[in-house]
């Protein structure tokens, strides 16, 4: 039981429950519906938020190594975005598990062994899973709008003669 008293121990236990539970997520018929939910309905909330800062953080550090298949290719065709969309919809439900799993072990860890681990877990949650679970929702957003206008500059190609 040491080890629930350690934050970053649990944190990356957390990513790996997350990871599996997405899994069997995925096969549920809710799974479409959670992973086009947002958090905040304006994305200005995200950037006040400092989402922003969060991804220059992520991007200037060795964690910009995971969940490479969720990068904007120079050649931008929309069967790939719909594919990019996907991933970010598992890497942000993935996460969602995994803050759940933590809060319960943060709870755990404040009575079992006090404030200050509990308040080290609130931090690696933060840090971990939340942030991260923003910054998905937000690019979820952009990725949507870029999407919806190729769908559109599609149509319009169709529709019109040549």
């Amino acid at each position: 039981m040491q080890f629930l008293g350690n934050p970053i121990a649990v944190m990356f236990l957390s990513f790996i429950i997350g990871v599996i539970a997405d899994l069997v997520l995925r096969r549920m018929p809710f799974y479409s519906w959670i992973s086009a939910r947002y958090v905040f309905a304006d994305s200005k909330t995200y950037e006040i938020l400092g989402v922003g800062w969060f991804r220059k953080i992520l991007l200037a550090t060795p964690l910009r190594m995971f969940n490479t298949n969720i990068k904007l290719p120079k050649n931008r065709d929309l069967q790939l975005l719909k594919e990019i969309r996907k991933h970010i919809a598992t890497a942000e439900v993935s996460h969602w598990v995994g803050f759940a799993v933590m809060m319960v072990a943060t709870i755990y860890a404040w009575s079992a062994y006090g404030p200050k681990t509990g308040v080290s877990f609130v931090f690696f949650n933060t840090v971990g899973n939340l942030y991260p679970c923003l910054l998905q929702q937000y690019n979820k957003r952009r990725l949507y709008q870029l999407i919806a206008v190729m769908e559109q500059r599609a149509q319009a190609a169709a529709v019109s003669p040549t």
